[in-house]
């Protein structure tokens, strides 16, 4: 079996979580995330650290960032990058043991870097302590997000208010050295509930906020504007992913357009050895943006595009049953716009015996979406509960669907505003695909690509 990614980054081994600090910075793309050296499970977080010129392929470099264990530091939690004196700089949660532990301890620190490579925490540390929130006990209190908004330099930071509720916290600077506390920005529905990585995008006078929640593993997104006083006054929100995205990143690139990272958990392999000592993904880059009806809008990086090996066109008129795709590859792009009135589904990593296989099944009526995930894998211990999304409708009824299948991930994209992401683990080899409706299909122009790297920069 292989379960191991070709085409999605990874390190060359070990644990891999939250994507960190991502900047396009002197003509390059840097990723830093979340990296333990030492073990293919949670623990000892560094910073890892590639570079890339495409988004695609990926130069590994020397672990950037190293816990400062003579200061109490065990973890480099997450965090973000700016530009500082004309250099990267990074803002994260520090984490240490005892008073210092991520629950009630965690501090904000910043690192400086003099040739690129590697980074040093500053002597100043920390830039912000608790309790910064005036009458207000933070626990949790982590993911520290750098922004612009009317002139002013601000920071989000997650934190759980007295116990009761989480929230993420507004803070101004004007050297990046002295934060201010300003207020609680945005506070969420649910109690206690850990909010993690917010990220903010100004477009104008609105902005788009995203965060995710740790205990039941989603982010939301919410379209709005900042107040005076710095809440966020919102006036639409939804998913950002249905499936298995989790802890967003933000960078922009040359030409204008915002990035969205982010981590493909290996929540449902539940600790399973497969295929080596790895552990977890990041997501192929989305481009993202705001509408007119003050939606996300996200697709996937349209360089993608550039990895297609093969392209196989079916057309399909007035089409009911399966049909079978000739290409069989578990590394494959599955893409094209649907006409029809009745459900269909999209199979793929199926068995030559149809003994396992994901299917996506699509409701064009309803705008939904469902992954049934029950035969997926013949491993038992493998987490297989379904997964149910929702899209908005085209206003021809079409239906456009583009899925990334990578051995284990699927990342799924519909009519440019929903996403699903799928881990997937079978035992068996099996590459085949198909698309199927037990109604009509009246019109449908599909490709299937196989996809691969033109190297082995990433390895």
């Amino acid at each position: 079996m292989k379960h191991r990614p070709s085409y999605h980054f990874l390190p060359e081994k070990n644990w891999m979580n939250d994507p960190n600090a991502t900047i396009y910075f002197k003509g390059e793309h840097h990723l830093f995330y979340q990296y333990n050296p030492t073990d293919w499970h949670w623990g000892n977080l560094h910073y890892g650290h590639a570079v890339s010129k495409d988004l695609l392929h990926w130069e590994h470099r020397p672990i950037a960032l190293y816990p400062a264990l003579d200061r109490g530091e065990t973890h480099c939690y997450s965090g973000c990058s700016y530009i500082n004196n004309g250099q990267i700089e990074l803002l994260y949660t520090s984490v240490g043991q005892g008073v210092r532990c991520q629950n009630s301890g965690s501090q904000q620190w910043a690192a400086t870097t003099e040739d690129g490579v590697t980074w040093k925490q500053i002597p100043e540390n920390p830039v912000m302590k608790t309790p910064g929130a005036p009458g207000k006990r933070l626990t949790e209190w982590r993911d520290p997000f750098v922004f612009r908004w009317k002139g002013k330099i601000y920071c989000l930071v997650a934190g759980i208010v007295d116990e009761k509720y989480g929230a993420v916290h507004l803070y101004t600077t004007n050297d990046f050295r002295s934060w201010t506390y300003v207020n609680e920005f945005f506070r969420n529905t649910c109690a206690k509930e850990v909010m993690e990585c917010p990220n903010l995008i100004v477009y104008g006078d609105k902005v788009l906020f995203i965060h995710s929640i740790w205990d039941i593993r989603v982010l939301h997104w919410f379209v709005g504007t900042i107040t005076e006083d710095g809440k966020l006054e919102v006036y639409n929100q939804g998913s950002v992913d249905y499936g298995d995205f989790f802890a967003s990143q933000i960078s922009f690139d040359e030409k204008g357009r915002t990035l969205m990272w982010g981590w493909l958990r290996e929540d449902p392999r539940r600790g399973l050895y497969t295929d080596g000592e790895w552990s977890g993904v990041q997501a192929i880059p989305r481009v993202i943006s705001i509408n007119e009806e003050n939606e996300l809008v996200q697709e996937r990086l349209p360089e993608f595009e550039i990895l297609r090996r093969t392209d196989e066109e079916v057309q399909l008129q007035n089409f009911t049953g399966r049909y079978e795709f000739k290409t069989v590859s578990g590394t494959a792009e599955m893409e094209g716009t649907i006409q029809s009135d009745d459900v269909f589904s999209f199979r793929f990593l199926a068995d030559s015996d149809g003994q396992e296989y994901t299917d996506v099944i699509i409701n064009p009526r309803e705008g939904t979406y469902y992954a049934p995930m029950e035969d997926s894998s013949l491993i038992k211990s493998v987490d297989k509960r379904p997964i149910l999304g929702c899209f908005r409708r085209k206003k021809d009824g079409s239906v456009h669907v583009d899925i990334l299948i990578d051995n284990s991930v699927a990342e799924i994209f519909i009519n440019g505003n929903s996403a699903m992401t799928l881990r997937i683990y079978p035992q068996m080899e099996g590459g085949r695909m198909s698309v199927e409706t037990k109604g009509l299909i009246a019109d449908a122009e599909i490709h299937v690509y196989e996809i691969g790297l033109q190297g082995e920069e990433q390895r």
